[in-house]
């Protein structure tokens, strides 16, 4: 019977061996790799489908309510109704092309939000008082499109909409570096109370915040019988 040849087994296994571990080891971490790329993807692709339902949300309510609007202004013949379209076209060129960008300069945001108030206040008239505070040169500065707004646009519709009496509502927006500030305070109709509904236009708006900036923000909520004041700190890379 041969004898096993120590010395050279052990040479052989020392030329192969190590080679075909290093070929294994590199094979299943391209695998893992691949693995890890593909459920970021997926992760990914289900963000961006969530965010584009989130953004659907904020719409249909406020168009569907200046929509009607307008069909009064027009068939009372009100000089008001070509200023509505106006505003109304600025707004809706913001919304259906200008928002579908993963960011927009936040100047167009508070431009598109600025828009929103002109429309608003035909809506009220005189009896709606709106504040508007902004740094006189802005920084330029990336984000999401309609978050800013879908939280005005919540002030008004609670803040104004539900209001017998002469409803307020300020906006403040500060800037410092890569820190932005916003803040919108409206006051409340007791009467006219409707937390529930007013929960869903919140909730989208956390979830918005928890999906792009989830480590970047903070959201605070002040409100007594007076008032409903949301104040958003965000943290801009």
């Amino acid at each position: 019977m041969k004898l096993l040849n120590i010395p050279s087994y052990l040479s052989k296994t020392i030329m192969f061996y190590p080679p075909a571990l290093m070929i294994y080891t590199y094979q299943t971490l391209r695998r893992q790799q691949k693995e890890k790329d593909r459920l970021l993807l997926l992760q990914q692709e289900k963000l961006s489908t969530e965010l584009k339902y989130l953004k659907a949300q904020l719409n249909p309510h406020f168009l569907f309510n200046t929509l009607n609007n307008l069909y009064s202004y027009i068939i009372n013949q009100s000089p008001k109704a070509g200023d509505m379209v106006l505003q109304l076209s600025e707004i809706l060129n913001y919304v259906l092309y200008k928002s579908q960008k993963d960011q927009v300069d936040i100047t167009e945001e508070i431009d598109c939000i600025q828009h929103y108030i002109e429309l608003e206040k035909i809506r009220y008239g005189d009896r709606l008082k709106v504040s508007l505070e902004k740094p006189e040169k802005m920084i330029q500065q990336g984000i999401t499109p309609l978050l800013l707004l879908s939280i005005v646009e919540n002030a008004f519709k609670h803040g104004a909409g539900k209001s017998i009496t002469a409803p307020e509502i300020n906006i403040s927006l500060k800037q410092d570096q890569n820190l932005l500030t916003f803040s919108v305070l409206n006051t409340k109709d007791v009467q006219h109370n409707d937390t529930d509904n007013k929960g869903i236009g919140l909730r989208n708006i956390k979830r918005q915040l928890n999906l792009i900036y989830p480590e970047n923000h903070q959201l605070e909520i002040d409100e007594n019988e007076d008032y409903f004041n949301v104040n958003l700190l965000i943290k801009i890379a």
